[in-house]
């Protein structure tokens, strides 16, 4: 009997463990891609551009680089745009989980890839 009661509390247990431990808001942080990094810098830019930080004429350009680089320890995406009028370049920054980090506009003089 005792042996029994085990058993069925180990099964229990067995059973039970991963349901609670999966429930939903845990899931693993998914990682982007080329693709998801440089669709996820257009929509910054519109953003941006709707909100007045960003001049409508960068959603024209198409993205020169996109790149990997590590920053402050950490692993982002940076998407480059180039203007070759003005001889600037803008840069959004996402972390690799897709998260907004920054954007800057420098001139090509202040930057290591001119």
């Amino acid at each position: 009997m005792k042996f029994c009661l085990r058993l069925i509390v180990v099964a229990a247990s067995a059973f039970l463990t991963p349901m609670i431990s999966a429930h939903e808001g845990h899931e693993h942080a998914k990682q982007l891609d080329r693709a998801s990094a440089l669709e996820s810098a257009s929509l910054k830019m519109v953003e941006l551009i709707e909100e007045g930080q960003l001049d409508r004429f960068w959603s024209i350009q198409d993205a020169e680089n996109i790149q990997v680089a590590r920053i402050n320890g950490l692993q982002n995406w940076i998407i480059s745009y180039l203007d070759p009028k003005s001889r600037h370049r803008l840069e959004v920054i996402f972390s690799m989980a897709g998260d907004f980090v920054s954007f800057s506009i420098r001139p090509l003089s202040e930057t290591a890839a001119n």
